[in-house]
């Protein structure tokens, strides 16, 4: 595994870039559940309701934390989200998916950290009692020697350091290979939004990549 010298932050064209659904109040919450609950996308979290986004906000929640704790610094705000150079699989979340690339060197290292795959596990790993639990988790057997990578939020320079010692590159070239959805590095963005919008406003509209699972190949373009 290569690692990439910049991100991509995917996003629905009605939206537009560098939100975070989690800073809605309950009622524009639902508003957009009612309005996207049928939508074709690839995976349609808005079908669970409030639920989902219980479970979002969560894990927003304990990722915060994690962030407050690693820096020694409170989160500037919730952060937006993206992923390690490109994952396209990523766009078939939306039903008119766009993307924006962002170099990695816009940042300092405060403002932008990843976790492999992506954040959902915390939820997991918190032993908060939940119904239903989204996203990967880490399995029943998970080891800090045999899985390490969860639970680990990291700069881009720790990313590049311990890259193979935590084997990100392993869980992400297997994913590659074996056409699954998790086939890549989430980014949580920090750095104030307004001024990433206006200086990277070239929207790349994305075809999503389509990915296996029980041998059924899904294919993600719902526009």
């Amino acid at each position: 595994m290569n690692l990439d010298n910049h991100i991509s932050h995917y996003f629905e064209r009605e939206y537009g870039p560098l939100l975070n659904i989690c800073d809605l109040d309950t009622d524009e919450t639902q508003a957009i559940i009612e309005s996207e609950r049928a939508a074709e996308t690839g995976f349609n979290r808005f079908s669970y309701g409030q639920e989902f986004f219980d479970y979002r906000k969560l894990a927003d929640d304990l990722l915060i934390k994690l962030y407050s704790e690693k820096l020694d610094k409170l989160a500037p705000r919730r952060p937006f989200y993206a992923v390690l150079g490109d994952a396209d699989v990523v766009g078939g979340l939306y039903r008119d998916p766009h993307k924006i690339r962002i170099p990695i060197e816009e940042f300092e290292e405060h403002e932008l950290t990843f976790m492999c795959p992506d954040h959902f596990h915390l939820v997991g790993l918190s032993g908060i009692e939940m119904k239903n639990h989204f996203g990967l988790q880490a399995p029943k057997d998970w080891s800090e020697e045999e899985y390490p990578y969860f639970g680990k939020l990291l700069t881009y320079r720790e990313l590049e350091e311990r890259l193979h010692e935590l084997k990100i590159d392993k869980f992400v070239d297997e994913g590659k290979r074996t056409n699954y959805w998790y086939r890549y590095v989430e980014a949580q963005i920090w750095a104030e939004p307004e001024d990433l919008r206006s200086r990277f406003n070239d929207w790349i509209e994305v075809d999503p990549e389509p990915w296996s699972f029980s041998t059924i190949t899904h294919l993600q373009n719902y526009k």
